[in-house]
């Protein structure tokens, strides 16, 4: 798992009393428009423009999601799109729409992070697993393609083996499976700058691109941030705890490698396979001892990223071949990086064919 979220872990009494606010006022809704965080008001930037619906679907006693409606609800098939760790549903807002012409498309956005609750248990693969199904409880939606990006994949398989009449198809995109990750905290972080840091939006986005590849929708990132009255990044929304308390669930033994055997569902799985001479885009801004520490754990993570997707891709007599692309050293957000080849690999996979 590289969804690195390194940004401003050290929470200010500010922040604390804003994350309280935010969560308070989802909480108070249900099937609602989740509640709007209060403070500076966000850069004009920050408006959310995207066209789509939100609710806010009570899933557990005091805990709401935030659920994401981007359109297609008179197709007769729905695409449930979740995230991986640190990003909210607006992560998929220029994705989303590769979809509409054939699927209902939702998105959800786990708890824990805002505009969602962020109650103090409730991380673990099981609990996570069935808020995702009584969304769709609530919704009225009996079946549905499930799509997940890095740590969700934990979701989707824990969906397919406890969940298997809920499931139509199931697409892992670069979501493997972590209950034996080796990497852990062994490979040292993107160096974002930590603490009161005065970037806009834009300053930070293109720290992004450089660092990680990749360039999140406005609106994904203006909800993990707080801004002052000039527009600069004072903090962010995220609890440590919470990505922790996800982080530990995933891993034995707290979760148990998955029995691609036992899931019935047809499964894509695209993936990135890096190599060892590969290096990830923020390691040339590390420091000489940080780029020592990468350089000698490098390789292991390279063997254990192989030997997962190969597991995943293992053929089981009487279960459908899952279908696997191995994409050479890929950004791990490459369903924003190279949309056109994702979007044409699921809707193959999806509709048996590339679509209009």
């Amino acid at each position: 798992m590289r969804n690195y979220i390194a940004v401003f872990l050290v929470k200010r009494p500010l922040a604390l009393a804003l994350l309280l606010a935010v969560s308070a006022s989802c909480s108070a809704q249900s099937s609602a428009s989740c509640g709007s965080q209060t403070g500076p008001p966000k850069p004009a930037a920050c408006r959310d423009t995207t066209p789509h619906t939100e609710k806010c679907v009570t899933v557990d006693k005091g805990v709401q999601l935030q659920v994401l409606d981007w359109g297609g609800a008179d197709k007769p098939e729905t695409m449930v799109l979740l995230t991986g760790l640190g990003d909210n549903a607006h992560v998929y807002d220029r994705f989303a729409y590769q979809f509409t012409d054939y699927f209902h498309v939702i998105g959800i956005t786990r708890r824990g992070f805002l505009p969602s609750s962020q109650p103090k248990e409730g991380y673990d693969v099981d609990t996570r697993a069935r808020d995702d199904i009584e969304v769709l409880k609530v919704l009225g939606i009996s079946k549905a393609v499930f799509v997940g990006h890095s740590i969700a994949g934990s979701e989707l398989s824990k969906i397919g083996l406890s969940f298997k009449d809920y499931v139509d198809k199931l697409v892992y995109l670069d979501a493997n499976d972590l209950s034996r990750n080796v990497q852990g905290p062994k490979l040292p972080l993107p160096p974002y700058k930590e603490g009161r840091d005065e970037r806009s939006l834009q300053v930070y986005q293109a720290a992004q691109a450089r660092l990680e590849n990749k360039l999140e929708p406005d609106q994904a990132v203006c909800l993990r941030m707080q801004f002052d009255a000039k527009g600069a990044i004072t903090d962010t929304t995220l609890l440590g705890w919470v990505s922790a308390k996800i982080s530990e669930g995933v891993k034995e033994p707290a979760n148990s490698p998955t029995d691609w055997a036992d899931i019935r569902a047809p499964r894509l799985g695209i993936f990135n396979l890096p190599s060892v001479q590969a290096r990830m885009p923020f390691y040339w801004y590390l420091s000489s001892e940080d780029k020592k520490k990468f350089d000698e754990n490098w390789p292991a993570f390279v063997g254990w990223n192989g030997d997962t997707i190969d597991q995943f891709a293992a053929v089981y007599p009487g279960k459908p071949t899952p279908i696997v692309y191995r994409l050479p050293d890929a950004p791990h957000y490459f369903y924003m990086t190279d949309q056109a080849f994702v979007v044409r690999a699921m809707r193959e996979f999806l509709l048996g064919k590339e679509g209009p």
